[in-house]
């Protein structure tokens, strides 16, 4: 006999409520673990065979102790890949929520900055009692954060890698989600939102702004500069493969580096192949004045919400121009090798960022030149070849067109020169 129950985790912390659904059903390997809490029973995503009803309702309390493994049948392994640098003072927490997932990695693996704090004594002693093996790499230099999360990344064996902050709390489920949509789809990467804290895990925001309408993406879908914060990704280790190449490229947001680690997979995932998203959060993304990866929290405000279609920046075109080319050489790089399974995507790849260069060389060109006949004529090339048609990611879209009509054209920044100096977002 089989059942089918349905479980609320009343003992964890409210803001960690969820249901979470066990089938039990064969076919499944049942094994029997040893933990501190006593003997419990794992499966294929939580399906085990009982002798009978009575059995599997005896076994419901211990639910919460199952530890799914990729030594189960259909499942592919988790590396969780940590990047430390001086995080002594939460990264004790963020462990014990590593520790606490319902789907155990098969391994964490930790590259150290050079810490000068107690972290590397932290991760000592989880190593001694964490469910999982602990792999820990200390640097022989200060590489910064980009490089050092991109090096761990290429330190994991698993099928499957999530990248971990050292100060944030995961939810105990966001591992088993986050695995079972790679199992499930063919996407490449699969990112979620967040719950933004401050210091003391207390709620301020979400991170909702980088959500997307659809939860499964196909290749060359989506915004090709959106990006997600690091500890929201969990990818496919086959994108390690082009990690050689992440040199080359440039920052979307500074021009002096190459990509960040989170810029780098989502850009190759969302070209390479298809991208999923979970609206669930997963993480309690905390914000501190000692965060490695430190930015402002800006949350919904009406500044965000501004009409910026109406700001001129002409350096910022000339920025994306330039990470346009190198990502289109990127992709060329990887078309070139025709047993590689993404080589037909990378080369759509190329073309569809050589155009995106193409379009804002041409808006520059329209706004610097002095004739306004010029300019008009500029103006209907990129109309008529359709840089400003909507629905279509890889365009501009109608706003960006009245933009260069009324800014580019008719020159009305001349006006109010103070436009000339505001950001540029998204337009």
């Amino acid at each position: 006999m089989t059942v089918t129950p349905t479980l609320l985790y009343n003992d964890m912390p409210i803001r960690w409520q969820c249901e979470l659904r066990h089938i039990f059903a064969p076919p499944a390997r049942v094994t029997t673990i040893s933990s501190r809490r006593g003997h419990c029973v794992q499966g294929i995503y939580g399906r085990v065979r009982y002798r009978d009803a009575e059995d599997a309702q005896s076994s419901l309390p211990r639910l919460k102790d199952i530890r799914l493994t990729a030594g189960d049948r259909f499942m592919k392994s988790v590396s969780v890949a940590m990047a430390t640098y001086n995080g002594g003072l939460y990264l004790r927490e963020q462990l014990q929520s590593l520790a606490a997932q319902i789907r155990a990695p098969e391994e964490l693996v930790v590259t150290d900055d050079v810490s000068t704090d107690d972290t590397l004594a932290i991760l000592a002693e989880f190593s001694h009692t964490a469910p999982f093996p602990v792999r820990v790499y200390v640097n022989t230099q200060r590489l910064g954060y980009r490089a050092n999360f991109m090096r761990v990344a290429g330190m994991c064996s698993s099928d499957i890698i999530a990248f971990c902050d050292q100060d944030d709390v995961w939810r105990p489920d966001k591992l088993q989600r986050c695995v079972d949509v790679l199992e499930r789809t063919d996407a490449l990467l699969v990112y979620h939102n967040a719950i933004v804290t401050d210091s003391a895990l207390s709620p301020i925001g979400t991170l909702a702004r980088f959500a997307l309408a659809n939860s499964y993406n196909p290749p060359l879908s989506i915004d090709p500069f959106m990006g997600a914060n690091g500890f929201t990704l969990v990818f496919d280790r086959q994108l390690v493969q082009f990690s050689s190449l992440w040199d080359r490229s440039i920052d979307i947001n500074d021009g002096n580096n190459p990509n960040a680690h989170d810029q780098w997979y989502f850009f190759l995932a969302q070209t390479l192949g298809a991208l999923a998203y979970d609206d669930a959060p997963l993480v309690q993304y905390r914000r501190h004045g000692s965060a490695v990866t430190s930015s402002t929290w800006i949350g919904e405000s009406r500044l965000s919400k501004a009409p910026h279609f109406l700001f001129e920046c002409l350096g910022r075109w000339e920025h994306i121009v330039l990470v346009s080319e190198r990502r289109a050489a990127i992709m060329d790089e990887i078309a070139q090798e025709p047993a590689i399974p993404q080589a037909a995507s990378a080369r759509v790849g190329a073309e569809k960022y050589r155009a995106i260069a193409r379009f804002y060389r041409e808006r520059i060109e329209l706004y610097n030149n002095d004739r306004i006949v010029h300019r008009f004529r500029q103006f209907m090339g990129i109309l008529t070849s359709g840089g400003y048609r909507s629905g279509d990611v890889w365009a501009k879209g109608p706003k960006s067109g009245i933009k260069d009509l009324l800014l580019g054209v008719l020159r009305v920044s001349r006006i109010v020169p103070a436009t000339a100096k505001a950001k540029l977002r998204g337009y």
